[in-house]
């Protein structure tokens, strides 16, 4: 199997919310060696693990409320898209920080 490779971008990603707030960004898939299936975010020291929605063939959305119970401080945000074979390409590692 060959290696699933691509370009993500996150052009407007905010880096900071407060708990209870609604987060809201797009995800552009560029230059990917092979069809993309699915976009997922995970912040895995609290068990966060989100499908992205599918908007067209390179851009998926995420609409994500902050918990009210969220603890302040900084996460790290691990974004990675899988080709339609199920193979997962490299992850992007963000920081985002709860207020």
């Amino acid at each position: 199997m060959a290696n699933f490779n691509y370009n993500l971008k996150i052009p407007d990603i905010p880096r900071e919310g407060y708990p209870g707030s609604n987060v809201n960004f797009k995800v552009i898939v560029d230059d990917a060696s092979a069809p993309v299936s699915k976009v997922y975010l995970s912040v895995g020291m609290y068990g966060v693990f989100e499908v992205l929605k599918k908007e067209n063939d390179t851009t998926f959305s995420l609409n994500y409320y902050i918990p009210y119970d969220a603890p302040r401080g900084n996460y790290d945000v691990s974004l990675w898209a899988v080709s339609e074979s199920g193979e997962k390409g490299p992850v992007t590692n963000v920081t985002f920080r709860v207020v």
